[in-house]
């Protein structure tokens, strides 16, 4: 395509949107943009995100998956990168602001056992478009508040059936690991994880097949040994920074009562009747 030919499409296109003729204004930015030559002018691009945000507002307006806002975004990134133009770049901020607003809606809407695929999806296109708003943004905390979300449902996936979705004890054990990568200090992740590992190694216990040969048996046992005194660091972790919190002080316990000390276990057990005592 030559160059008058281009411009041709990009006037048609601006034309027709003028006009609040989005489709016929999509035919044209499409011919334009098939040109690399016109891909380095931020106009253009700032053009092409405009164009396929309407698309998005008319006809994907409700789809958590829109091809259509996906383009926009990646338009409108291009075409900050590349601009020089104060004004217009203020105003690519406002319409990227626009659509990590609906990223992050429909990242909070989606997140369930059903769709937190497209819920990451989503919140990842939201973090990318917050930066571009803010390069300096602390996005750690809104990581940390959508991965311990995101954590809670792979638990709930997990729990639904602990031997066919085995895997979900893993993503659930990375994703919270990831948040303490970020922040050691985090209450949730510390008590989550000991929480899961506990939980895991009871399970095991609760469900040996004492069919099995002696060596076998051992070997759940030992297993769910080693699974207990994983959760130990994390809960007590999650003791030291909040002691007064029940929850924790159950896990303890329980922890300790299956490692065979009772001592320490019944020790946490009365530091919870006490708390429980001054309500």
């Amino acid at each position: 395509m030559n160059a008058q030919s281009s411009v041709i499409h990009y006037d048609a296109a601006l034309n027709y949107m003028q006009k609040n003729n989005v489709d016929s204004a999509k035919i044209e930015i499409d011919l334009h943009m098939q040109n690399v030559d016109v891909q380095l002018d931020p106009e253009n691009w700032y053009l092409e995100g405009f164009i396929y945000k309407e698309l998005y507002k008319k006809y994907e307006n409700e789809n958590f998956n829109s091809p259509y806002r996906d383009k926009s975004l990646n338009s409108f990134k291009k075409s900050f990168k590349l601009d020089t133009v104060i004004a217009r770049t203020k105003t690519t901020k406002e319409l990227i602001r626009y659509l990590a607003g609906r990223f992050y809606n429909d990242a909070v809407l989606t997140l369930d056992s059903l769709n937190y695929l497209t819920s990451i999806l989503c919140y990842e296109q939201y973090r990318d478009a917050a930066l571009i708003l803010d390069s300096i943004l602390d996005i750690k905390k809104k990581d940390i508040e959508f991965y311990l979300a995101l954590g809670t449902i792979y638990v709930e996936i997990y729990n639904s059936d602990k031997i066919k979705n085995l895997q979900f004890f893993n993503l659930t054990r990375d994703t919270y690991m990831k948040i303490l990568n970020w922040d050691p200090n985090n209450y949730a992740a510390n008590y989550d994880l000991g929480l899961l590992y506990w939980n895991k190694g009871v399970h095991l216990m609760n469900n040996i097949d004492y069919e099995l040969n002696l060596d076998s048996v051992m070997q759940v046992q030992n297993y769910s040994v080693s699974i207990f005194k994983e959760s130990l660091p994390f809960a007590q972790k999650a003791y030291e920074m909040e002691p007064k919190r029940e929850e924790t002080l159950i896990v303890l316990s329980g922890i300790f009562y299956s490692l065979n000390d009772f001592p320490k276990s019944k020790a946490f057990d009365a530091i919870l009747k006490d708390l429980q005592k001054e309500k």
